[in-house]
């Protein structure tokens, strides 16, 4: 976590604003004690002392440490934007970004391997009910792009998820306010023919091909919508309250691929 209580005053205080000589710390959310961890390498942040009971910032890495300090720095940069703050405390859910663009609540959850999908619609759900649009943003891997195995990817259930709800798209961090979309199309294994059949291809269960789209500006980019909840096989979408793209993309399905209209907007 970024944040902590200094509790001698009881102020909310960020990891890089402070030094040990403001000890003692406590969790925002439990009220344990926490350890401020100040480095050459690493982001600046509170952990809590063992032994640790609480789940807030568990399974918390680096890199989601980075991604949240980049876009909370960027934010504060920003015309139009106000109240922003690291890890604020909603009760019913401890968003890592939240702030106020335009008059309009926005939420900003950068996803962790470790959240489950009850807690990642619990807290989709949370937002709703406080009237506040969210955007999950999981962090990019190159293998999203990997174009010697011909953009093949196996996304996780929680991909799966973001992709049906963000209506066919998965937005991935890149840096400061700068995300990527991603579209998941079907992925064709062929099967070999031989003297006791095969000859065509098949639909993969596990891989899907990414097709990657242009860079877009978190602020510039986005409309906010509100989306109907929804529930499809094995997948439940809540009523809830999302940040998508403002620029709509057709999905040809009979070519099992973008448009030749639309796939400027994705790159192509």
């Amino acid at each position: 976590m970024l944040t902590s209580i200094r509790q001698i005053d009881d102020y909310k205080v960020h990891a890089q604003d402070v030094d040990k000589s403001d000890a003692p710390f406590s969790c925002p959310v439990c009220g344990r004690e926490t350890i401020l961890r100040k480095g050459r390498v690493k982001t600046h942040h509170f952990a809590h002392k063992p032994p640790v009971l609480c789940e807030y910032g568990k399974g918390e890495s680096e890199a989601h440490r980075q991604c949240k300090q980049s876009i909370y720095d960027a934010l504060k940069l920003e015309s139009g934007v106000t109240d922003c703050e690291l890890e604020k405390n909603f009760g019913l859910v401890v968003s890592d970004i939240f702030f106020i663009f335009n008059g309009i609540k926005v939420a900003i959850e950068v996803q962790v391997s470790s959240l489950t999908m009850d807690r990642i619609i619990a807290r989709t759900k949370a937002y709703e009910r406080l009237g506040i649009y969210v955007l999950w943003l999981p962090l990019f891997d190159e293998k999203l792009n990997n174009k010697r195995l011909n953009n093949r990817y196996a996304p996780k259930i929680w991909e799966k998820w973001l992709h049906a709800t963000y209506f066919g798209h998965v937005y991935y961090w890149l840096h400061d306010l700068s995300v990527i979309p991603i579209h998941f199309n079907e992925y064709l294994i062929d099967v070999e023919a031989t003297d006791w059949g095969g000859g065509y291809y098949r639909t993969s269960k596990r891989f899907k091909t990414t097709f990657v789209g242009s860079t877009l500006n978190i602020l510039n980019d986005f409309e906010f919508r509100d989306r109907k909840s929804w529930e499809g096989g094995n997948v439940y979408i809540p009523k809830c309250k999302i940040l998508v793209y403002n620029r709509e993309v057709w999905w040809n399905k009979k070519e099992n691929n973008l448009t030749l209209e639309n796939r400027h907007l994705f790159g192509y």
